[in-house]
């Protein structure tokens, strides 16, 4: 399984209702940094990734642009 990073963000509230949304249409989601941030949370570098499966980019892209649209 690979898997694309596709926003990033220190805090993990900013990332959890595209995860929602995105889990609501079956695609699978990963946090990849989230207990690493939320331990050090005092280092600007660490932030929280928000990953999907390369092979469902494609429907994540177009997810995203209908959110930005509305």
């Amino acid at each position: 399984m690979s898997l694309i990073t596709i926003k990033t963000s220190r805090h993990e509230t900013d990332l959890l209702v595209l995860k929602s949304r995105l889990e609501s249409e079956g695609i699978e989601c990963y946090l990849k940094n989230e207990l690493t941030t939320q331990l050090m949370n005092y280092i600007p570098t660490f932030e929280i990734e928000l990953q999907v499966q390369t092979l469902d980019l494609e429907r994540v892209k177009k997810i995203m642009n209908e959110i930005e649209n509305n």
